[in-house]
């Protein structure tokens, strides 16, 4: 079965949807340096290799549309996205959970590219500055989002059954509950369709004396 593609938003920025007309006389929103975006497709590359190429239309196309919507609505857009890296910056830090070190290293070249100022798109521009921290954020969001849902299942769990352990579980704690219950769950599910006794076919019919 094919899934989604997991997005930290509701929806998807619309970056192959309508792009601006090569030929327009209209300016860009954003100028956009060629190396720049080598930069910053080469970084997208490495955080999820498997993300798609950015160009500089799409990005310019996106910019329009941003600045077109109403300004707390097209605010709300890039905070759905950037508020999700605080959550990030925790999962990375928190020592109970412990992430493989590649997965931490990536969450930290996101996090920096973040906080740069002068990026693909200086953040001292209103509104747009922040779009294509935005757009990195999305398109790189398949590398964290398993990972993410499993953290916050392990926060659950710290949080209901942490005292047990200290208040300090362990990833491994967490991972072996969870399997316990997983098999638990399975057998009462085996149990609940089956018979216990299987005592064959009647012989005979019923007979009334």
């Amino acid at each position: 079965m094919r899934h989604n593609t997991p997005l930290p938003a509701d929806s998807a920025l619309p970056l192959h949807a309508a792009r601006i007309d090569p030929r327009s006389t209209m300016p860009s929103p954003v100028q956009l340096d060629g190396t720049a975006i080598a930069n910053f497709n080469a970084l997208l590359h490495e955080l999820h290799p498997d993300a798609p190429h950015v160009d500089a239309l799409a990005v310019s196309s996106v910019a329009r549309w941003l600045i077109e919507l109403p300004q707390a609505h097209a605010e709300s857009l890039l905070q759905a996205r950037l508020g999700r890296l605080h959550e990030l910056k925790t999962m990375a830090s928190d020592r109970d959970w412990a992430i493989e070190p590649a997965l931490a290293k990536r969450i930290y070249r996101l996090l920096d590219y973040v906080d740069q100022a002068r990026d693909l798109i200086p953040d001292d521009q209103p509104l747009v500055g922040r779009l294509d921290d935005a757009i990195l954020v999305e398109l790189a969001w398949p590398m964290v989002a398993e990972e993410l849902e499993d953290y916050r299942d392990f926060c659950r769990f710290r949080d209901e059954s942490g005292a047990s352990f200290g208040g300090h579980p362990s990833r491994e704690d967490w991972l072996a509950t969870r399997l316990e219950e997983g098999a638990l769950w399975e057998q009462l599910h085996r149990v609940r369709h089956q018979h216990y006794v299987d005592y064959g076919p009647l012989e005979g019919g019923l007979r009334v004396v």
